[in-house]
């Protein structure tokens, strides 16, 4: 039993240190109140007008249990509307998701939303690019 136990540990470590250790360097870092967002495009840099997937992986420094990732959407504040296409979210591995049929119709400033849900408060990461 004791064995399972280091051996699970171990993993988890690991998991950890790829997370929030070294990051691709196309990921986008996020830094919330409670755990560290890491987002990677694919295809890297983001196309326009072609669907893409994001890799998500959420972690924090004291291994504790992590929110829920609950909702991923991109929107155009100076437009005021988003994509034309709602994305499917799929959690792959604990604090390991993958959102995917995301696209960017128009050139301009977008902004990335993570909606987040089983944390001890309320929390919602951003961040914006611009699509050429």
């Amino acid at each position: 039993m004791r064995l399972l136990a280091l051996t699970l540990a171990l993993l988890l470590a690991c998991h950890s240190v790829w997370a929030c250790g070294e990051v691709p360097a196309q990921a986008r870092v996020v830094e919330g109140a409670q755990f560290r967002l890491v987002v990677l495009a694919m295809p890297a840099p983001i196309p326009l007008n072609a669907p893409f997937a994001l890799d998500i992986r959420l972690c924090n420094a004291r291994m504790a249990e992590l929110p829920r990732l609950a909702a991923v959407d991109a929107t155009m504040p100076a437009h005021r509307h988003g994509m034309n296409y709602k994305p499917t979210l799929t959690k792959l591995d604990w604090g390991h998701y993958r959102a995917e049929g995301l696209l960017l119709h128009m050139s301009g400033e977008w902004e990335f939303v993570f909606d987040f849900a089983g944390a001890p408060q309320r929390e919602r990461l951003s961040f914006r690019i611009n699509a050429r």
